[in-house]
């Protein structure tokens, strides 16, 4: 897993690093710059990049921009020499020692136009307005803790940047785009300034406000780079952690197994005006490893579902009576996990089916999606009711359905963990970055991409963690490896069909396990 630290953490284990290593704390600064260095090259490589202007203010940011500057002038080659500036934005007299050092070796080499004054800050428009440029931002760190106000000076350059490079420039950032704080909640504040950057590179690991929805238009596209901070990498984040494959272990199948032993799905869904819920839903968990699939559904839904997936059990309903009720009860006798919501509605009938599944469900056997959460909204007794180790997948508007309006994604996530915490659940919060919690850890999953927002991904999404239930993962386990996978998944149809094609079925042709 990838650790994921608050600001105030990261400084402490910087501290504790140079201190184990016995270096200082300028050669941990060189360290980190190496690494920006590298992945910078790879942006370059793929542009034509002709002048590189350095922003960098007096702080240890800074001086990691002016070690990439140094870097740039000594190792890149390239047929056309590179132009580096850099734009010196004294802030105030302050500077720190590492900067300080950073600074005398490059002032010698590399032009340095120093801009202290709200008139200076026009020095940089020629450069700015340069074709074939690449910015990089260095002004602020992970490590401020206030917002960057239109009306300050720094406002004023950030702004100026923003607004007075060529749209056709690229703009990197260091470890965050300047202005933007490491677990920064107010970004709706329309009197601060933020540098927009096309690319991220954060040091070390991701910081939490590069996975936030509200932050994308500063961020861009986001990366991190290694520089060996063992500290770092031997711990879980404080704030969260990422999720990997290799954090996982695939169950291994025996040779001599059979149907039986690879476990018995129950799947509660789909209705006549939804019946590609269930459909979709069902392959999906057929395609994750499952032998077996129960499928309890409406009857008009029943003659779609055998010719699209003949492999599933189908039972089927007409009115939710007692002889339906029967039947699902004796389905529940037969298999392993149940999933129950997708594509079924909201009606009196369907309500019924949600508490009687409820009701039924073992604990840590149960998965509650879509139209199951929005029945579980309007009734709180469902919500205390729920097996303990109840898995839900709502999505953000599900979300705050369930538990009440959010300001941003970050408060979202903070009642995420209080709310699984409160109800001994474990909450899948659907979005890029999907988040994972069982109220004690936070998990972040980096696969999939914006061609998942496709109506029947969470369908998919349920069936798969379905089956993961039946072939005895446990159910947090199954609920970070199923989202995982289903990531995966889109990537692998993305990489085929490009993210703007992706339809939801073209995610079960593409899962692997």
């Amino acid at each position: 897993m990838i650790p994921i630290f608050s600001a105030s953490n990261v400084k402490t284990l910087d501290s504790q690093e140079i201190a184990i290593e016995g270096i200082t704390s300028f050669e941990l600064m060189h360290r980190a710059s190496s690494a920006l260095y590298s992945k910078l090259t790879e942006l370059l490589a793929a542009t034509d990049v002709h002048t590189v202007a350095i922003l960098a203010s007096g702080g240890n940011n800074g001086g990691d921009a002016l070690c990439v500057a140094d870097m740039l002038r000594v190792e890149h080659k390239t047929s056309r020499p590179l132009e580096i500036v850099i734009f010196y934005i004294k802030v105030s007299d302050r500077q720190t020692s590492d900067f300080i050092q950073a600074y005398d070796k490059v002032k010698n080499y590399i032009k340095i136009v120093e801009i202290s004054t709200v008139d200076g800050i026009e020095k940089m428009h020629p450069i700015l307005k340069r074709e074939n440029l690449c910015v990089v931002d260095g002004l602020l760190g992970s490590g401020i803790n206030r917002v960057v106000k239109k009306d300050s000076f720094l406002g004023q350059v950030v702004d100026y940047v923003n607004e007075m490079r060529r749209e056709d420039s690229m703009l990197v950032s260091i470890d965050l785009p300047s202005g933007l704080m490491g677990e920064d909640r107010e970004l709706a504040d329309s009197t601060r300034s933020i540098i927009r950057a096309d690319h991220t590179i954060c040091l070390q690991y991701p910081k939490l406000s590069t996975l936030m929805p509200e932050s994308e238009r500063y961020v861009g596209d986001m990366d991190w780079v290694d520089f060996d901070m063992r500290l770092m990498k031997e711990g879980s984040g404080d704030v969260g952690n990422m999720l990997q494959f290799s954090d996982f272990t695939i169950k291994r199948r025996p040779k001599h197994g059979h149907k039986g032993t690879f476990g018995k799905g129950l799947f509660v869904a789909g209705s006549r005006e939804m019946p590609g819920a269930c459909m979709l839903g069902s392959k999906a968990a057929m395609r994750s490893g499952l032998g077996m699939l129960y499928v309890f559904t409406h009857k008009e839904v029943k003659p779609y579902l055998i010719n699209y997936l003949p492999e599933a059990i189908c039972k089927s309903y007409d009115a939710v009576d007692a002889n339906a009720l029967d039947t699902l009860s004796q389905l529940f006798a037969m298999t392993d996990a149940v999933a129950v919501g997708p594509g079924l509605g909201t009606t009196d009938g369907s309500k019924t089916l949600v508490k009687m599944v409820v009701s039924a469900a073992s604990e840590g056997k149960l998965l509650l999606d879509a139209d199951a959460l929005n029945i579980v909204a309007a009734d709180n007794k469902l919500m205390e009711s729920l097996p303990s180790n109840t898995i839900i997948t709502p999505h953000p508007a599900e979300f705050q359905r369930l538990f009440g309006k959010c300001a941003n994604r970050m408060e979202m996530i903070d009642k995420q963990m209080e709310m699984a915490k409160k109800h001994n659940i474990i909450i899948v919060l659907k979005g890029a970055y999907t988040t994972i919690t069982d109220g004690n850890t936070l998990f972040f999953n980096p696969s999939g991409n914006s061609g998942m927002a496709t109506a029947g991904s969470g369908d998919v999404l349920s069936g798969i963690i379905l089956s993961l239930l039946t072939q005895g993962y446990v159910p947090y386990e199954a609920a970070k490896l199923g989202v995982y996978l289903h990531g995966m998944a889109g990537d692998a149809a993305a990489a085929k069909r490009g993210e703007s094609s992706i339809i939801a079925s073209d995610m079960i042709d593409e899962f692997r396990i």
